[in-house]
């Protein structure tokens, strides 16, 4: 059975600051600082999208996070920068 698939947006951050140590980078919502998703890849360089909003298209990875109400763990296939919305 295929892993569920999910697509979210949000910034991309290099995971070394965080307590979440199963993923190399997390997914923030960028005004609230709120880590969406703990993410990995094996295809994609997740370093070169580092600072910037982005939209993922990715797969659950079952088993994680080792701790009740941590972010989900994602390995993410599919990625691409989103434009900045002005008012």
């Amino acid at each position: 059975m295929d892993a569920p698939k999910i697509q979210a947006e949000g910034q991309l951050e290099r995971a070394g600051g965080t307590r979440y140590e199963y993923g190399s980078h997390v997914l923030v919502v960028p005004d609230e600082r709120d880590i969406r998703f703990v993410l990995r890849s094996e295809t994609i360089q997740l370093r070169e999208f580092e600072g910037q909003r982005v939209r993922i298209t990715a797969s659950l990875i079952e088993g994680e996070p080792p701790d009740e109400g941590d972010p989900k763990l994602l390995d993410v296939f599919s990625i691409s920068i989103q434009q900045e919305q002005r008012q």
